[in-house]
């Protein structure tokens, strides 16, 4: 003879009150969209100071589909060993130590980090650009 419960519970939500929320959120976020201007006049402040001017631009590298590595206003091509004794030399004239490293699409990856690494251990601020 089995006396359990032949009715059991179940312990399912319906979601017939989830899709009702939904539809009213839709209904008003459609309503508000329709009440907002768009030409609101804002009032930005001006900048009356001219920002200041380096005193020396940044020392430009560029890196060659070859992995080699030429600065700016030179066709002289650099290997990494070459090129660190220049580097060294010319950042000594610059009084803010920054340099702008340019890479050509093809380059390889590891000729920039390098590049980057070089800057990091002089203490140099490395600036990656993107020329397109």
């Amino acid at each position: 003879m089995d006396l359990g419960r032949r009715n059991k519970v179940k312990a399912e939500g319906g979601m017939s009150s989830m899709t009702d929320l939904v539809f009213l959120l839709l209904i008003f976020f459609i309503i508000m969209s329709t009440k907002v201007e768009h030409n609101i006049p804002i009032d930005l402040p001006k900048n009356s100071e001219l920002p200041p001017s380096t005193s020396n631009p940044p020392l430009v590298v560029g890196v060659t589909a070859n992995s080699t590595y030429v600065l700016e206003h030179s066709d002289q091509e650099y290997e990494m060993a070459e090129l660190i004794p220049v580097l060294d030399a010319k950042m000594a004239e610059q009084t803010e130590k920054s340099i702008k490293i340019s890479g050509d699409k093809v380059a390889n990856y590891e000729a920039i980090f390098q590049l980057v690494a070089l800057a990091k251990q002089r203490e140099w601020k490395p600036v990656l650009a993107f020329t397109p």
